[in-house]
């Protein structure tokens, strides 16, 4: 069959994800026997225009749609993106007879719930090298779909969902035949490799296990870096990055990368965008210096006893601290992420996380980054104490941004004293000061010409001490309550 597989992401958080999950489901299609064209609208400086061209000249008679994100997890500037793909869904309604199909992590998430809401034939949750190929056949041969794992589709008035696949064993993503990666490298953004799916950590916010179920299933270390010495040979991007939930769970995993890498003496950059303080050592720090890491993000989300305990982190305080000592005695440049509007948050516990933060992160070497609410996103246990708690109704549409923030604290007041903490250390910014603005853009441009390696947001703590912006930030930065305003539900985006 003549397949058009589109990545609609175009969020440029932090740095812009490459498309590595649509990657493995175009590879896996292609490996098939079907005819796969790709279109990364992430890079297209006019995405309705290269859909509408791609469906003409190629005139696909199916029609992926991969969705990356929901929306940006940011209730202080919320940007949802489901009204995007529905207009994406409307222009291949227009120009094609293709059937459409969703997928990627969003659509996991969300599973039937996508269908109920966007005018597309069928939705692919989990993972969908084995899924999508599946659906393919059928379709070709006109043959019985119902069964297929992780497939959700329409009969009988309504929607259906079936259970997904987690395969045991997978490999390299083939993203090398399906993108044009400096447009990427110039905006900072990382080769994206995956070495292991699941994750076991039973965050009380985490919708990981809607994705890749809670069960660890690694590549062997021989294997990441077989890809990554193809990728070199093939791209030779200057940083690769390691995407999985988190990179050091188990820890023995990520040493055996480490090791790797260095028995076979190859010169990389590498980052990783997920570090767990629960499986971290001085051996494991050392080792990723040596491998070649030049940028970590280390997500603790808390600096209180209490909230490391209400939010299931599965660590204390101790290990935060260590992992502090040990990031700066590496010399490796780390983002840190802190989460605060939890359950059980309040004014003393606040209070505790961000004076942590002032007293031990306000250092060149670290950038730390607060997120004010927690997006409830359906199926995990926070979304399950709402309920109970009376915060949301069991019926609230979860495709539409809803977030959570603590009952006992004022939102007001927690992003003022984070406001407060910007005014003390340069280096502490707040998610909704993220903009994508010229500057962010020329920033980024400036270091790729000078032959930096990405990430570039790592090059944050020297840029953001720069007279006059310290003083500028102080003066300037402020962030307007979000997470208690009540948004209207989004207009419905699937045809009648």
């Amino acid at each position: 069959m003549r397949v058009l597989l589109v990545y609609s992401n175009r969020t440029r958080i932090m740095e812009p994800a490459p498309p590595i999950g649509l990657s493995y489901v175009a590879t896996a299609a292609q490996r098939a026997g079907h005819e796969v064209r790709f279109v990364d609208l992430m890079i297209s400086r006019d995405p309705p225009g290269e859909l509408r061209a791609a469906l003409r000249g190629f005139a696909p008679e199916v029609v992926g749609i991969s969705v990356r994100n929901i929306d940006n997890i940011i209730a202080q500037r919320i940007s949802w993106h489901i009204n995007e793909v529905g207009a994406l869904i409307a222009i291949t309604r227009e120009h094609s007879r293709a059937q459409i199909v969703l997928g990627g992590p969003a659509i996991s998430i969300l599973g039937a719930a996508a269908l109920k809401r966007l005018d597309a034939d069928f939705a692919v949750v989990g993972e969908g090298e084995v899924t999508f190929p599946q659906l393919l056949s059928a379709l070709g041969g006109s043959r019985d779909y119902s069964g297929i794992s992780g497939l959700c589709y329409r009969a009988n008035g309504g929607v259906m969902a079936n259970a997904p696949v987690r395969l045991e064993e997978f490999g390299g993503s083939g993203m090398e035949q399906w993108i044009r990666w400096r447009p990427y490298e110039r905006t900072g953004s990382t080769w994206a490799i995956h070495t292991k799916r699941g994750c076991p950590v039973n965050c009380v916010y985490c919708n990981y296990p809607a994705m890749e179920g809670n069960r660890l299933r690694s590549r062997r270390p021989e294997d990441v870096v077989d890809e990554i010495e193809r990728v070199m040979a093939a791209v030779g991007p200057r940083t690769f990055g390691f995407t999985d939930s988190t990179f050091n769970v188990p820890e023995s995993h990520a040493i055996g990368i480490c090791e790797e890498i260095i028995r076979r003496k190859l010169r990389v950059r590498l980052s990783a965008v997920s570090l767990n303080p629960l499986n971290i050592s001085r051996h494991l720090f050392m080792l990723m210096k040596r491998a070649g890491f030049c940028s970590l993000v280390i997500t603790p989300d808390a600096a209180s006893e209490t909230m490391l305990h209400n939010l299931r982190k599965g660590f204390d305080l101790a290990r935060v601290r260590q992992t502090v000592e040990l990031a700066r005695e590496s010399g490796i440049q780390c983002t840190w992420f802190f989460l605060l509007g939890g359950p059980g948050e309040t004014r003393q516990t606040v209070e505790e996380t961000v004076s942590f933060v002032e007293a031990n992160l306000n250092s060149k070497k670290f950038l730390t980054i607060f997120l004010t609410g927690m997006r409830l996103l359906p199926g995990t246990p926070l979304t399950q104490q709402a309920i109970a708690e009376n915060y949301i109704s069991a019926d609230r549409d979860l495709c539409a941004p809803v977030f959570y923030f603590s009952p006992q604290v004022d939102e007001q007041w927690v992003l003022q004293r984070v406001n407060q903490a910007i005014a003390r250390c340069p280096t502490v910014v707040h998610g909704a000061e993220q903009s994508g603005s010229s500057l962010e853009r020329g920033f980024n441009h400036v270091l790729y010409w000078l032959g930096a390696a990405p990430p570039f947001y790592r090059f944050l703590p020297t840029f953001l001490r720069l007279p006059p912006l310290p003083a500028l930030r102080a003066r300037h930065t402020g962030v307007r309550a979000g997470c208690k305003l009540r948004l209207e539900q989004p207009t419905e985006t699937r045809k009648s």
